[in-house]
């Protein structure tokens, strides 16, 4: 399950995280002052502290923790299937699952295109950005997207527009 956590992960960034970074990032400065970002170490700081978390935090939490429910009932045995022994990280369960859709159950199957749909979005909205302004950070545990939400008000209009959905 805990691949499947990833992979909903790496799927929800690009469609709810920029929200939820945006609703908690008060809660951040104040609950989770000086904890780095990477590996969850936010969101553990954010679960911690949950009795603390604002209103709007805590739906966006939920919003994405229950989607993340659906995408890992939809992919779990597909992931253990075709990509058990694929190292994680860098979207490779994702890649993985992909190179496999011909074979994956159709609920998977729908999983995935639309976080590949989703992510294609992203890049052409946000790749030349990304390239600009973040070149030298590496990909993976939301640090592009918060290098770019750093620099928002540089951002292409189409990435601002991207970053604001």
């Amino acid at each position: 399950m805990r691949t499947i956590g990833r992979l909903a992960l790496a799927a929800l960034l690009v469609v709810g995280s920029a929200r939820a970074q945006e609703a908690c990032k008060a809660d951040v400065e104040k609950l989770c002052a000086g904890i780095p970002p990477g590996g969850g170490r936010i969101l553990s700081c954010l679960k911690a502290n949950q009795a603390q978390v604002s209103p709007g935090c805590k739906a966006e939490l939920g919003a994405i923790a229950q989607k993340a429910k659906e995408v890992g009932a939809a992919c779990e045995g597909d992931v253990q299937q075709f990509c058990a022994g694929v190292p994680k990280g860098h979207g490779a369960v994702l890649k993985c699952l992909a190179s496999n859709s011909a074979s994956l159950s159709p609920q998977c199957r729908e999983v995935v295109e639309k976080a590949r749909e989703k992510l294609a979005e992203f890049k052409q909205a946000c790749g030349a950005d990304a390239g600009k302004f973040c070149q030298g950070i590496p990909p993976g545990q939301g640090r592009i997207l918060s290098c770019l939400k750093s620099k928002q008000a540089e951002l292409s209009p189409a990435c601002q527009a991207m970053l604001a959905r």
